[in-house]
């Protein structure tokens, strides 16, 4: 019987076909992330950002000399991105956060189904965005209708909605959601599907083309490699991209994310860094770096309950029997207290809500000994907190 201690985590790291990734990111010793959201590490390799900032800019007027360096990073990005996410290279544009192509989809979307007029949004999508898309809902002269979870679905006025977007994965409970499954049904109801895939592109099985999906966007810091300041990138289907018959839409140029590249050098840094984190996954599929996300928050769940039960801490489970992505929110009355004590230990996870803690699972980086390591600490900050 397989059990949950030291060495066998061990013998997993020895057998993980993923863990020579960890090599090239620049991880303190000592230091366990499960911190995702606030920011992944930085990739080792800084060549290519010296390339990139030495002929980015002019040093005799130490203004850039044009556009053609960052498009070309841009470009290289998208291409190193398409086979994580399941898209073309065409299909994908780099941007400097998630915020104007969210704007610009729901824009296009609008456009797309020009006699609908519910922009429906998910609440646990682009979660500090929703005044963006309210904004876009205004300039649109459409109504934005914000739903809680994929439950509710059936309960949109289903004749009036021109879009649907929602989160790969579900930010309460962590769980996976049939993104290709969804996607089916909005489209019967006449929609388009737009899919936020910052929680799980580089961490889970993400296909885009597979699903049928409409618009993505995403984040680059959390699980690609870009560290805290990537860019962020957005897709439009192919079929989108030449206009449509029925509105003269060219989603593409709607959602052309920025006319003349990011306004700070420190955005070029970023881009740079962003391909280089991307390059660290060339190669890795999908599927590998899912399977991999899969065994670590199963060792972590393991460990939870043999090492934790006399805890006052719960796992939030996902609804229905749906898998974990890479995320596990964990319930604690003194959630505060219990991250800055086991940051003060070495392990970073996130301070979600009052009483939630949101542990995030890179598979690039993340050692299976690393989670072993992570929930010995939580076990003794929960006895000296309780």
């Amino acid at each position: 019987m397989w059990t949950s201690t030291r060495p066998a985590a061990e013998a997993l790291d020895s057998a993980d076909e993923l863990a020579g990734l960890r090599a090239h990111y620049n991880l303190p010793p000592g230091l366990i992330r499960l911190d995702g959201r606030s920011g992944g590490p930085h990739p080792r390799t800084t060549a290519r950002l010296r390339r990139f900032v030495e002929h980015r800019w002019d040093l005799r007027s130490a203004r850039p000399r044009s556009d053609a360096d960052w498009r070309r990073e841009a470009r290289s990005a998208a291409a190193a991105l398409a086979p994580l996410v399941g898209a073309a290279p065409g299909e994908l544009n780099i941007a400097e956060s998630t915020s104007t192509p969210l704007f610009k989809a729901l824009i296009a979307a609008a456009r797309l189904r020009p006699d609908r007029p519910v922009l429906a949004v998910g609440r646990d999508c682009f979660l500090t965005d929703h005044y963006v898309a309210r904004s876009a809902a205004e300039f649109a002269g459409r109504r934005l209708w914000l739903f809680d979870g994929v439950e509710q679905l059936a309960d949109l006025p289903a004749d009036e909605v021109a879009v649907v977007a929602l989160s790969h994965t579900d930010r309460f409970s962590g769980a996976v959601r049939d993104a290709g499954g969804i996607t089916e049904r909005i489209h019967r109801a006449g929609a388009l599907a737009l899919w936020d895939l910052s929680g799980s592109a580089g961490a889970l099985d993400v296909d885009l083309h597979a699903w049928e999906a409409d618009f993505a966007l995403g984040c680059g810091y959390r699980y690609l490699g870009g560290g805290a300041g990537a860019p962020a990138y957005c897709f439009v289907a192919e079929r989108h991209r030449n206009g449509s018959r029925d509105s003269g839409c060219d989603a593409a140029g709607v959602l052309h994310p920025l006319s003349g590249g990011f306004a700070e050098p420190a955005s070029g840094l970023a881009l740079s860094e962003l391909r280089t984190g991307l390059s660290i996954l060339d190669g890795v599929s999908p599927a590998a770096l899912a399977a991999k996300t899969a065994g670590l928050v199963d060792l972590f769940l393991r460990r939870l309950r043999e090492n934790c039960a006399d805890a006052c801490i719960e796992a939030v489970a996902p609804p229905d029997g749906r898998p974990h992505g890479a995320e596990v929110n964990l319930r604690h009355p003194l959630a505060q207290r219990v991250a800055d004590e086991l940051s003060n230990r070495g392990v970073l996870v996130e301070h979600a809500e009052p009483d939630v803690l949101r542990c995030s699972f890179a598979p690039s980086w993340l050692r299976y000994v690393d989670v072993w390591e992570a929930t010995d600490q939580l076990h003794d900050v929960l006895h000296a907190v309780a």
